[in-house]
Parts: structure tokens; sequence; C-alpha cells
């Protein structure tokens, strides 16, 4: 079965017209915000190797959302490879985060865990005159 290559939660991406590199911009390890619920918007992108007998094989890639209190969501997409490896790209808009938490993607590949990242999602704290601590006023 196909081989993961990589799996990165990031907050945007961009994919070179010429030459097909990929760049991901800001990958998520940590959110803060001072009011919940908010909305996070992400990229996952997972890039799978093809092994010996995947030439005719339908894959299925799940991309579940948990998030404490929450039911997980999932992202399903299907591919065939065509070349020796396939990049998944999902961008999910709007996640409504409620509380702070612990916020984990999980890739299946055809209903078997591939890998997680998870982010770590806390509250700011804001002072009387709604600054964090600790901000520069200038």
């Amino acid at each position: 079965m196909a081989r993961l290559e990589f799996f990165i939660v990031s907050e945007s991406m961009s994919i070179d017209q010429f030459t097909n590199r990929l760049s991901l911009f800001n990958i998520l390890e940590e959110v803060e915000s001072p009011n919940f619920p908010f909305q996070l918007s992400i990229i996952a992108v997972s890039l799978w190797m093809k092994e010996p007998g995947d030439d005719e094989r339908d894959f299925q890639c799940i991309l579940r959302v948990s998030m404490p209190n929450v039911p997980p969501r999932e992202f399903t997409v299907n591919f065939r490879f065509i070349s020796r490896r396939h990049r998944v790209i999902q961008n999910i808009q709007a996640i409504q985060l409620n509380e702070p938490g612990v916020l984990r993607f999980e890739v299946l590949l055809n209903g078997q865990h591939a890998a997680s990242h998870e982010i770590d999602v806390s509250g700011i704290t804001m002072d009387t005159a709604g600054s964090p601590p600790n901000a520069e006023v200038g």
C-alpha cells in the first residue's frame, strides 16, 4: 500500500505554476484567541509515495479533525496514482473552536491511521485596556 512521505498542517500555501513546487506558510503548532468561539482555516497536505502493486488501486485519504467536546469531522479525497507520488491538499475553511484544548488532525489511508498533527489552542488573557499582557503600546 502507498507510503506516507509527509503530513503537515499550515495556515496557507502556494504552488509555483512553472515548477509545481509547494510552499507552506505558517505551519500550525499553536493558536491563541482572546475570544471563543473563533474560526480557524487550515491547509492539510499529505504526500503519498507509490509502492509496488499500487498502479490500479483506488485510495481514499481521510482527514479527521477532532476538537474538545465536539464530534470529529471527516474530509475525504479519493485518488489513483498517475505518477510515482501523489499530493493531497485539503483546504478546510472555518473550523469553529469553542474552547481551549488540543485540535487534532489525523490522516488515514483506506481507513488505516498514517499520521497525526496536534495544535494547542489557548486563550489570551486581556488586561483592562483590552491588550494582551506585556504587549507593547506605541
